[in-house]
This record gives C-alpha cells, sequence and structure tokens, in this order.
C-alpha cells in the first residue's frame, strides 16, 4: 500500500500473476526472422516477423536495422502530435507506435559478432542466447549473465564452461547441473553449494569426490567415473532418467537461493525484503517481480534492472534507470518516464515511443517544463476517468503474436483461446529443405564428421530443422560430450520443465510442520523442508 502512494498510482485490479502475464506478453526472446530494412531495403535479422499477426490492431510500425535505427538519419520527435482528449489514451499511443520505427532487434551495444541474440546487451561472440548480458563465447539458452564459453543453459550467472544447467551460480566446468552455486567439474548434481568432484548427487555442501551422493578417494572417483561415458548420447540420456528419479526421491528446501532476509518466493539469492518474486539477484524492497539483476524499490518489473530505483509495471528496462512507471523496453540512464516504449537516455518523457536524449515530450511532441507538467497532470486525470491509468499496456495492443511471448511459456493457451480474447498469434511457417531429412546424428561424438555442421538435422522430438554450428561442435569435442538430436527450441523446453513454476503454495514442512509458502505444490513427491530443517538435513 505505501508503495502505491509513493508511486501516485491506483491499486491494480489484477492479480499478480496476470500482471505479470501482462507484462511478459510484451516480451518476445527466442524467435527471429529475416526481413527487409525499411529505411535501408537490406535484408536483417530482426525479432518482428514481417507478416502480421492475426488479429493485430494497428499496421505494422517499421522496422530499421539496429545501425540504422540509432544513426542521425531520422529523429522519433518528427512523428510528435497532440494528445486528444476526446479519445482513450490507448488508442492513441498505440496509433503512434504502430509509425514510429523500432529496432530490428532488442539490443544494447556494444555487441560483437552476435546478431542471433535478442534482448541482450553487451555480449561477444555469442548466438541463440537471450535475456543475455555481458557474455562472450556463448551459444543458446536464456537469463545467460556475465559467462564465458558455456552452451544450452536456463537462467545461470558468472559461470564458465557450463552445459545443460539450471538457475546454477558461479560454477565452471559443470554439466547437467541444477540450482547450485560455487561448483566446479560436477556432473549431475542438484541443490549443491561449493562442491568439486562430484557426480549424480544432490544437497552437498563443500564436498568432493561424491558419486550417487557417497564418498571415494580421488583415485577410485576418478576411476570410477570412466565408467560413464557422457560422449554417448543414449547413455545421457539413461543418466538423466536415473538423475530425475533421485532429485524426485530427494528432500528440497522450500526455496532455491541463499542469503536471503525477509524474503519470499523461489531462485532468489542476496535479496533483502522481496515478496512473491522469482529469479532475483541482488535486489531490495522488491513485490511480484521477477528476472532481476541490482534493483531497488521495484515492483510488479520484469526482466533486467542493473542499478534500477523506484520501478513500477515496467518491462525489459535497466541500467542505471530511475522512477519508470507503465514503461516497455526503455533503458541506459532514463528517468521519470511514464507510459513510454523503446525510449533511451530520456527523462520526463510521457506516452512516448523511440526518444533518444529527450525530455520533456508528450506523445513525442516536445514541451517546455510547465507545459509538460501542466499537460501532463491533465491527460493522467483523464485516464483515471477512462479507467486506463495505473495499467500496463493491454495484451491486444503487443507488438507480438502471444504465441510467441514469454507469456506463452508461463500459461499456454491455444490458438482459438488467444484469439478469442481477441490478442494476436503468429503463425509460423518451417521452410522444408530435404538437406534435413536423411542425416543421422551419430550417438558418440567421436562418431561425428566435420560437414555434420554442413547438414540440416531434423528435431527427434518436433520435426524441427536445426544445425549444429562450428564453434558448438568444438565445444562437444573438447568435453567429450554427445551432440544434441533436438533442436535448440525442443532444449529449451526440456530446461524450463526442470523448473517449478511461478506459483505460490501454502503448505507445512516434510519434518517439522512449520507453515511455508513454497512453489513447490502440494502431491508433488519431493520432500520439502523448511530452511532450517533443510540445513540440519544437508549440513
Amino acid at each position: 500500500m505505501d508503495f502505491y502512494r509513493e508511486m501516485e498510482v491506483p491499486e491494480p485490479f489484477l492479480c499478480p500473476f496476470c500482471r505479470m502475464i501482462r507484462r511478459l506478453s510484451y516480451r518476445k526472446e527466442r524467435f527471429l526472422y529475416n526481413r527487409v530494412c525499411d529505411m535501408s531495403g537490406k535484408q536483417v535479422i530482426s525479432a518482428y516477423a514481417s507478416e502480421p499477426a492475426l488479429n493485430r490492431k494497428f499496421p505494422k510500425f517499421p522496422i530499421y536495422e539496429n545501425d540504422e535505427w540509432w544513426s542521425d538519419k531520422w529523429d522519433a520527435r518528427n512523428f510528435g502530435r497532440d494528445f486528444d482528449f476526446k479519445k482513450p489514451f490507448f488508442e492513441q499511443f498505440f496509433a503512434l507506435q504502430s509509425e514510429v520505427p523500432r529496432l530490428a532487434l532488442i539490443q544494447q551495444k556494444p555487441m560483437e559478432n552476435s546478431v542471433y541474440c535478442n534482448a541482450a546487451s553487451r555480449c561477444k561472440n555469442c548466438y541463440l542466447i537471450f535475456s543475455a548480458n555481458q557474455n562472450e563465447d556463448c551459444y543458446y539458452g536464456s537469463w545467460i549473465n556475465y559467462c564465458r564459453n558455456c552452451i544450452d543453459n536456463l537462467n545461470i550467472g558468472d559461470c564458465e564452461l557450463c552445459y545443460e544447467c539450471v538457475y546454477s551460480r558461479n560454477c565452471y566446468h559443470c554439466f547437467f547441473v541444477q540450482e547450485s552455486k560455487n561448483c566446479s567439474d560436477c556432473y549431475f548434481v542438484k541443490n549443491c553449494i561449493g562442491c568439486k568432484d562430484c557426480f549424480m548427487s544432490v544437497n552437498l555442501v563443500q564436498k568432493q569426490y561424491y558419486i550417487f551422493n557417497k564418498p571415494y578417494s580421488r583415485d577410485e572417483y576418478f576411476k570410477k567415473l570412466k565408467q560413464f561415458d557422457l560422449g554417448s548420447r543414449k547413455i545421457v540420456q539413461d543418466l538423466k532418467q536415473q538423475f530425475k528419479k533421485i532429485c524426485g526421491e530427494s528432500i528440497v528446501k522450500y526455496y532455491v537461493g541463499v542469503s536471503n532476509e525477509n524474503s519470499t518466493g523461489n531462485y532468489i539469492n542476496n535479496t533483502k525484503n522481496c515478496f512473491g518474486c522469482f529469479e532475483l539477484d541482488d535486489c531490495e524492497d522488491a513485490v511480484y517481480s521477477m528476472n532481476l539483476n541490482k534493483a531497488k524499490s521495484v515492483m510488479d518489473y520484469s526482466h533486467w534492472g542493473e542499478k534500477a530505483e523506484r520501478i513500477y509495471e515496467c518491462q525489459a528496462c535497466g541500467y542505471d534507470i530511475f522512477n519508470l512507471k507503465f514503461c516497455n523496453l526503455c533503458w541506459t540512464g532514463c528517468s521519470d518516464l511514464e507510459y513510454s516504449d523503446n525510449c533511451f537516455s530520456s527523462h520526463h518523457c510521457f506516452g512516448c515511443v523511440g526518444l533518444k536524449k529527450s525530455s520533456y515530450c508528450i506523445f513525442n511532441k516536445q514541451y517546455s517544463k510547465e507545459e509538460y507538467e501542466e499537460l501532463v497532470s491533465r491527460i493522467r486525470e483523464h485516464m483515471r476517468r477512462t479507467g486506463e491509468y495505473g495499467q500496463f499496456f493491454p495484451e491486444v495492443y503487443s507488438p507480438f503474436g502471444y504465441n510467441e511471448s514469454l507469456a506463452y511459456e508461463q500459461l499456454a493457451l491455444s490458438k482459438e483461446e488467444v484469439l478469442a480474447r481477441g490478442w494476436q498469434w503468429q503463425e509460423r511457417i518451417q521452410e522444408h529443405d530435404s538437406r534435413g531429412l536423411q542425416v543421422t546424428v551419430p550417438d558418440h561424438i567421436r562418431d561425428v564428421p566435420d560437414n555434420i555442421t554442413e547438414k540440416i538435422l531434423t528435431c527427434a522430438a518436433s520435426g524441427q530443422h536445426y544445425k549444429i554450428i562450428p564453434q558448438e561442435l568444438k565445444f562437444y569435442r573438447a568435453q567429450g560430450l554427445a551432440i544434441p538430436d533436438r533442436c535448440p527450441d525442443q532444449r529449451h523446453f526440456d530446461r524450463l520443465a526442470l523448473r517449478n513454476p511461478r506459483r505460490i503454495y501454502s503448505r507445512e514442512c516434510a519434518k517439522c510442520s512449520t507453515s511455508i509458502e513454497t512453489t513447490y505444490a502440494t502431491g508433488r513427491p519431493e520432500k520439502v523442508y523448511c530452511e532450517d530443517c533443510y540445513l540440519k538435513a544437508v549440513c
């Protein structure tokens, strides 16, 4: 309640989950398209499909290749217009948005040799990583931050030489690791901290040379480890099934994370006074927020952070931002923005799209400070009368089809359900190529020919086509790992299935019966312990 008063916004009428879905309908990561830059006419890679989604309410906006967009060849203020008090705000805002050019890819510079990355910033030599910041030589994955030489991961930070890891921090040379921290040379471990040379184990702290949670001498450990050939895809699949069974039968802490004070949620580290949050690192005073680093005094805020303060109902805003409300994709030193989209290094703007280094603008039109403050006050009052003020941008106006957005990962709706709600659906057409129909993917890495990188492969699960890039093959060979027979999309969904959903349930500790709030629903096989009981059991 205090936060609403401080931010001078009305209380929301949707529940936290529905508010999250609304914001995430504006976030698209993994789907990329070939299309034409509307300024230069060149072919570019873009996050935006050239064909409009079903139920699209406005014409498709122009797309500029990123360097062209950032050039001085155009100015978003040339699209400025007056606010019409006879019309609803959102109707006018999205009419403006449909005319202002957008970045082809959602990238924040510098980006070096990383054109196939989206929702990314400051990456080098990376390929198909998303929600990714400050990485080098990383391929395939989402929410990857400050990592090097990592492939096929989900939500990892400060890691190097990691493969198929999920929610892990500060790990080195770890494969198939889940929810672990400060580990190295580990394989198939979960909920481990400070471990080294461990295999197929759970709930270990500061251990070395463990297999199936049993200690070995150094020589015994490496001798036994040779029995498990990770170069064979069949052996890896068998190990995954064994590991899944082990994890299902183990005890678990009611949430994943360490060093949290007065905080609730899951996948949180180094937080203080955070409530109902997911995937937060180094945050304070956050409520109903997710996928943030270094944020303070925020609510209903999804993705990014990095020195963000006083943020409400925003999506993908970050890098030194302050006092943003109802904004989408605004970054790099922005402050005092409301209802703005794709604005950068700008201040005191309301209802603006595509501005760079601008101040005191409304609907992209320039005003004096005094004119701006008087008109914004009148527009807010108008929006309160129409019931619009205090709400994030509606799903019906998203620039993406619902099935392309991250909302779909949290709430999978059918095409019919999406269209019935008046939301958009993007049809996707795969270009068929006979080169992908006859190629057999060898089981063992030693049998993979060099020219596999020239072939188009067919996913064993979905039938979707995919490729093995040279950097990827080099990694598999160096680490003795089997190449995947599933496409990147399918591997992403396989990793998502290893995480708990963003839902909180009330239940009791399986040991002491203390009431706990957890993402483990009742009826799941794990034995869920409160923190005290868990620490007594594993330490």
